[in-house]
């Protein structure tokens, strides 16, 4: 049995008010301690929490590069996600589709797709951000 230390109730804490991405443990860290100390203290606890099923660890695949994300109790093996590179946002598509996505993939050419996979890209918010900066308006519509 695991106790609730206060270490742990704040990371649970953060994470779960902020389920909707996932984070690196520096920045777990950084949230809880305002300094960033206590790295490895953290480290334990989302360790632990993992291994409860709590916390999620995603990779982008390519790189040894983590992130954790609060799942509670919520089951994360049977549909798809869409992550955004820039900000870090997690949407959980729906089973049905993700079964969809998966059989269309299938057919393609007998690739499967592992069980909660991630497909990376730019959320919405994210795509509008940087098409504004990279079309300003011009000031001289004269």
């Amino acid at each position: 049995m695991k106790y609730n230390t206060g270490k742990r109730e704040q990371i649970l804490s953060f994470l779960s008010e902020n389920s909707h991405r996932s984070f690196e443990l520096c920045e777990i860290a950084l949230a809880i301690t305002h300094d960033g100390h206590g790295t490895s203290t953290v480290y334990r606890i989302v360790s632990e929490l993992l291994s409860e099923g709590k916390v999620r660890r995603l990779s982008d695949g390519k790189t040894r590069h983590c992130t954790y994300q609060y799942i509670g109790s919520e089951e994360c093996h049977s549909h798809l996600h869409l992550k955004c590179r820039d900000c870090g946002k997690l949407i959980h598509l729906d089973e049905e589709i993700s079964h969809e996505f998966c059989d269309s993939v299938l057919s393609i050419g007998g690739f499967t797709l592992e069980s909660g996979c991630m497909l990376f890209g730019k959320c919405e918010s994210c795509t509008v951000k940087n098409e504004s900066l990279s079309n300003p308006i011009s000031k001289n519509l004269v």
